[in-house]
């Protein structure tokens, strides 16, 4: 897989920031396999270098690092990664599915401990689904995991939201109501409901029942989010709303993209 060059853009304020290693994991509707939307190996110091540039002349508000890849699937070079970002006076935020705790958990208590009082430091803990796990998101660390990094990044200060992304079609709506429970439980700071997306080959949603799609509205877009801006097919389920509805009835925030959450912190 070789992967796009680095390349940067301000999108709705915010920058994304690759981890430029192909991710561990493995989740069967992973969109980064590819090489679309990001670099698939590039060092570390060459991303950090080419986006410190980038910042002299671009005006955004906020660093969101990890959407090609899980920052703490390589823990140091996460960690490291992050110090350097925090230098540059940006709203920070992180995308991850890794168990955080001991030392890794204490580093990012460091750099949070290091940033202006008027700086953020936020995160995204994904999960498309809770007992259907083993088969969607096979090398991922557990749901039950994911809640312990929650509780481990509410505890030292970092707010960690939800990311319920992509929204799955076979995945009956109790799975996700039990979801949403064990989030609200963990301390969640709220929710960010998303779509599934498809590119031409269907990659992303081979692994779906036949016919799980048949009933899905979906509509080919730009990837806005995207510096490279693939097109792919987007299908946002109507169970979604039915979601959020759930979700707030429960005392959990939603939104509808990353950076309306991040957004909605900042501005509390």
């Amino acid at each position: 897989m070789r992967g796009l060059p680095v390349k940067f853009e301000v999108e709705k304020g915010r920058i994304l920031v690759p981890v430029g290693k192909p991710c561990p994991y493995g989740c069967r509707y992973c969109y980064t396999r590819g090489g679309e939307v990001g670099p698939a190996r590039t060092r570390a110091g060459t991303i950090l270098e080419q986006f410190e540039e980038f910042a002299k002349t671009h005006v955004f508000n906020t660093i969101q690092f990890g959407y090609d890849s899980d920052p703490f699937a390589f823990p140091e070079r996460g960690v490291m990664m992050l110090e350097r970002l925090a230098q540059l006076g940006r709203h920070l935020n992180f995308s991850t599915k890794s168990c955080i705790e001991g030392t890794v958990l204490d580093a990012l208590a460091k750099i949070r401990s290091n940033l202006a009082s008027e700086i953020t430091f936020t995160a995204l803990v994904s999960l498309s689904c809770w007992h259907s796990a083993e088969k969607v998101e096979p090398r991922t660390p557990t749901p039950e995991q994911r809640m312990q990094t929650v509780s481990n990044l509410m505890r030292i200060g970092i707010p960690a939201f939800i990311a319920v992304q992509p929204f799955l079609p076979h995945i009956e709506m109790a799975e996700y109501e039990h979801l949403i429970g064990e989030a609200l439980c963990a301390g969640c700071a709220g929710f960010v409901l998303g779509p599934l997306y498809a590119d031409k080959e269907e990659r992303f949603v081979s692994f779906l029942p036949k016919g799980a799609l048949s009933k899905i509205p979906g509509e080919e877009t730009i990837i806005s989010w995207s510096a490279h801006h693939p097109v792919w097919t987007r299908y946002e389920d109507p169970r979604l709303r039915q979601v959020a509805i759930f979700a707030q009835s429960c005392g959990g925030p939603v939104y509808w993209s990353s950076a309306d959450a991040i957004d909605s912190y900042i501005a509390a």
